[in-house]
């Protein structure tokens, strides 16, 4: 049914015991972290400067479609800078971002250089959010959703190979990490085709389970 196909690739509710329940790989969580509430029953808590989690899953993201997505809130501090929720790690590079970006005053689904940058109301620190991500290859189309609903879009196309792992709360740029989320993450799907909208909306109502 919805439920089982919306399980996805792998999902890491982030909850703090178990923190996979679908996919081959619990998340190892590393630097300033801890565990918080969320929004149904648990989130990881990030430092913003180290605090990370490796899901140690691989997405193809070269030539194939993909969607990733999580539930996250942010705190008052940085707002100006960049804080990347889930990314892919490159070579030099993340393979793709959904962020927030200070410098749009908003959330993302971003490629090193481009941003499908959400138009819907600035995110406002301590509120829960749920962003989605997703691409075709088809018509080189990202799509940013955030609550359920479509809020950006860009055509782009990406040439970073993934040559890491899908990670939380953190990017990678000029080979280092960076844009640690200052935060909560929870609730993180990550799917090997491109979700519907019709998909999306109902993954980011639906409760966890």
């Amino acid at each position: 049914g919805d439920a089982e196909s919306l399980q996805g690739l792998s999902w890491w509710p982030l909850h703090q015991s178990g923190t996979a329940k679908a996919g081959a790989h619990d998340a190892v969580v590393r630097g300033g972290t801890q565990w918080t509430d969320g929004p149904e029953g648990g989130a990881l808590q990030l430092d913003g400067t180290s605090g990370y989690a490796d899901t140690g899953t691989r997405l193809d993201t070269a030539g194939k479609d993909y969607s990733v997505a999580a539930r996250v809130r942010l705190t008052p501090k940085d707002m100006n800078g960049f804080h990347t929720a889930l990314s892919e790690d490159g070579d030099r590079v993340s393979a793709f971002f959904l962020q927030y970006s200070g410098q749009d005053g908003n959330f993302a689904f971003s490629f090193s250089g481009t941003r499908a940058v959400a138009t819907s109301e600035k995110p406002q620190p301590g509120r829960w959010y749920h962003l989605t991500g997703t691409y075709s290859q088809k018509d080189h189309l990202m799509r940013t959703y955030v609550d359920g609903r479509l809020a950006g879009t860009r055509v782009a196309s990406n040439n970073v190979y993934p040559t890491g792992t899908v990670v939380i709360g953190r990017a990678k740029f000029d080979g280092k990490p960076v844009d640690y989320w200052n935060g909560d993450i929870a609730d993180v799907h990550v799917y090997d085709r491109e979700l519907t909208s019709r998909e999306v909306s109902s993954l980011s109502s639906r409760e966890p389970g």
